[in-house]
């Protein structure tokens, strides 16, 4: 599949950048920058005495927030986001999991 290159002239902004840059690779750009974004914040977290449970759910969050804000935009596919909320879920039942008595 030929796709038209970019120039001055047919660039119009960010969003269609992006969107080119998006189809370019068939879909994955944004997952793989939303998986980037929650390595790091969880090394991050991590890294500042964080429990691993905790850092999961903060990273989890962060990215599905971005992720439902690029869902919006129609940049990033549906099962993604799924796929993120379902990981915060995780999340929420370890920390439920750790603080439990006893």
């Amino acid at each position: 599949m030929a796709y038209e290159e970019l120039n001055t002239t047919n660039t119009q902004d960010f969003y269609f950048l992006f969107s080119y840059i998006n189809d370019v690779t068939g879909g994955l750009f944004f997952p793989v920058i939303l998986g980037s974004i929650w390595i790091i914040f969880f090394i991050l977290s991590l890294s500042r005495g964080g429990d691993a449970s905790r850092s999961w759910l903060f990273s989890s969050f962060i990215c599905s927030i971005l992720g439902i804000l690029l869902g919006l935009m129609g940049l990033i596919n549906v099962q993604y986001i799924y796929f993120l909320i379902f990981l915060t879920a995780f999340g929420i039942l370890w920390v439920r999991y750790n603080n439990a008595p006893g």
